[in-house]
């Protein structure tokens, strides 16, 4: 059964955020590559899953879908969920949003990493943290995790070890029921390249 919001937007800012959601978009992609592990090809995939599970979670979409946009846009900084959230809480009480809801944002970008260990309180933040983890899954979390080895210049081990030691583990760390159903579903594509991929490494190592 969906749950109400923790944080529920009002009318006010709801009606705000139709009226500005091009603007804040906007302004969020030009923080962003269009392409690349954490560009902005991953953003909108995490505001459809966010969008989704939010849905079938009863979080707030104005703030789901505001804190998507936001979440990577300081991926620069060393903390940059706390600089992401930091930089949308300001930026949306510049344009009028009030500031339970900035404040709201605030709270579910701050939290939607899970390295930076801080607990996703509301159902939005819950919901912006599954649809994240989510997208680190399945075939599209094979995708990321070789364009983030080619961006960083790792070699093809370290992708066994990412999928072996963190993304397996990512269902068990879902907050809401509806992301854990999705995670289960790309759990095959993981495991299944995962073999072939440890296979096919030990074949070269043992050939030398």
């Amino acid at each position: 059964m969906a749950r109400m919001s923790a944080s529920p937007s009002d009318q006010s800012d709801a009606a705000l955020y139709r009226l500005k959601a091009a603007r804040l978009e906007s302004l969020c992609r030009r923080r962003s590559d269009e392409f690349g592990c954490h560009g902005w090809e991953h953003i909108a995939r995490v505001r459809a899953l966010a969008a989704a599970i939010g849905r079938l979670e009863g979080a707030d979409p104005a703030i789901v879908d505001a804190s998507a946009i936001f979440h990577d846009t300081m991926r620069s900084e060393e903390d940059h969920a706390l600089a992401s959230a930091r930089f949308a809480e300001s930026t949306l009480l510049r344009e009028g949003f009030s500031a339970a809801f900035a404040a709201a944002v605030y709270g579910a970008v701050s939290s939607h990493s899970f390295s930076a260990g801080r607990p996703a309180e509301t159902i939005e933040a819950k919901v912006l943290a599954d649809a994240d983890r989510l997208d680190a899954m399945g075939a599209i979390g094979i995708y990321r995790t070789v364009q983030y080895n080619l961006e960083h210049g790792f070699p093809a081990a370290r992708v066994a070890a990412h999928i072996r030691d963190k993304l397996l583990k990512l269902p068990a760390l879902m907050h809401t029921s509806s992301a854990r159903g999705m995670a289960m579903a790309r759990l095959p594509a993981l495991q299944s390249y995962l073999s072939a991929l440890e296979s096919e490494l030990l074949d070269a190592s043992s050939s030398r």
